[in-house]
């Protein structure tokens, strides 16, 4: 088999060797590296799916860590279409997908990467087994990828019944600017639904972005639903101090 084959017929095993390796948190890092330039050298699908599952490992030196991330993304780039299949199968399975869909972006472009992301969250919306944390994940990477189906499916996350993909959900809609954001920033406010945490957050993001909410104030104020310590000006921003 060359250096650029395709498959898994001899290299198989080494690569899982090598997989274990380049995986295993608690080793040295020297031995971590060593094994993930010898996949990258192997350059089969095979061998970048091998190592893509170092995404799913957080080694405790967080420099190292990311540093070791950053550079698995830099080759991943540089291997181009080769690599384009592996990122899919992986997003479309893993958590950890931050630096494949980002580089999936830079290969393929964002019509690709939004197209896999989006597909990974059909998918992970299909699991109510568990605490969906790979549907987590994908919300909070969709921030990083501007277009208008990633605004269409954050406008429905703004709702789920799950704490943390509403809250990343929001975060990623107020990328979008105030025109798209205020109104359902102002509705997620009013909802005596709304935990108080998600409700705080919000708060302070509005704080720092100065949006104003003249719109809604009226019906805010009458709500009751802002802590004391929040109260909104005579032009509808949030500002600090009692009411």
């Amino acid at each position: 088999m060359g250096l650029f084959g395709f498959g898994k017929t001899d290299n198989s095993g080494k690569i899982e060797r090598l997989k274990k390796k380049a995986t295993n948190k608690y080793g040295q890092a020297i031995e971590r590296t060593t094994a993930m330039r010898q996949l990258r050298q192997i350059g089969t699908p095979d061998a970048f799916e091998a190592l893509l599952e170092r995404f799913m490992v957080n080694v405790d030196v967080t420099i190292t860590d990311q540093e070791e991330k950053r550079e698995l993304y830099e080759w991943l780039i540089e291997a181009g279409e080769t690599v384009v299949g592996p990122i899919e199968r992986f997003v479309g399975t893993h958590d950890g997908v931050y630096w494949p869909l980002k580089a999936l972006k830079e290969i393929a472009g964002i019509e690709r990467a939004v197209e896999g992301l989006l597909a990974a969250l059909d998918r992970a919306e299909t699991n109510v087994l568990r605490v969906n944390e790979q549907k987590v994940q994908l919300v909070s990477n969709l921030r990083d990828f501007p277009h208008p189906r990633v605004l269409e499916r954050i406008k429905i996350l703004v709702t789920d019944p799950h704490d943390e993909v509403r809250m990343m959900a929001l975060d990623g809609l107020m990328t979008y600017g105030e025109a798209e954001a205020a109104p359902i920033v102002a509705a997620r406010i009013l909802d005596l639904e709304e935990t108080p945490r998600i409700r705080h957050v919000l708060l302070e993001q509005l704080l720092d972005l100065e949006w104003s909410l003249a719109q809604w104030q009226e019906a805010i104020e009458a709500s009751g639903v802002l802590p004391g310590h929040y109260k909104l000006d005579a032009s509808g921003r949030v500002v600090r101090g009692a009411r």
